[in-house]
């Protein structure tokens, strides 16, 4: 019964905290958009391996990253820099003009695209760490040996729905030319200037 209390909270967390337009999200979507549904949920798979994991460590080490505030600390000014690296490349994309000529194969990995967009997310493992901390305290959260596993595969599953979700929504967006490479260009530059300037 824990193990399922657990993977209940880990999706439900995952899915609440990735709905909400990020990263990973405009990532699986930008690929989705580009080169078709099948490497946008290879990239959703990439992201959710990688918010699997960063659950795992924030449930894992909730003690080690209570006690060390400076980790914390260290990772928020870490994401800022990113922050403002990624906001200037989306912004270099989106100024560039550009032909399209039909769907091509994925010039990389897109499994590997969507594990980076997750994994320089810096905020997923405070997020994980203070939720799961809440819930602990007021008991929903039953936190024992081995039984982080269950919020991280919750996770795992509930960061692959939403991301899958927006590629399937990316594919409709395409089809129906509602977005555009350089609109969506646009909106993630802003958006990561904004996560920056915050």
């Amino acid at each position: 019964m824990v193990w399922a209390n657990n993977f209940f909270w880990g999706w439900l967390l995952a899915f609440a905290g990735m709905a909400i337009p990020g990263l990973g999200n405009m990532t699986t979507a930008n690929v989705t958009m580009r080169y078709g549904v099948k490497a946008g949920l290879a990239s959703a798979l990439g992201g959710a391996v990688v918010v699997f994991i960063q659950a795992k460590i924030a449930v894992g080490f909730a003690n080690y990253l209570s006690t060390h505030g400076e980790v914390l600390t260290n990772l928020k000014k870490l994401a800022v820099l990113i922050f403002l690296a990624l906001s200037a490349a989306f912004l270099k994309q989106a100024l560039r003009p550009k032909k399209r000529n039909g769907q091509k194969p994925y010039p990389g990995t897109p499994f590997l695209s969507g594990c980076a967009a997750s994994g320089v997310n810096a905020l997923n493992i405070p997020f994980y760490f203070t939720a799961s901390a809440f819930l602990d305290s007021h008991g929903w959260l039953l936190l024992r040996p081995y039984s982080g596993w269950g919020v991280a595969l919750g996770a795992f599953v509930g960061a692959f729905s939403v991301l899958a979700l927006y590629a399937y929504l990316a594919r409709l967006a395409t089809q129906s030319a509602l977005l555009r490479d350089k609109t969506m260009n646009y909106f993630l530059s802003a958006l990561f200037f904004a996560l920056a300037l915050w």
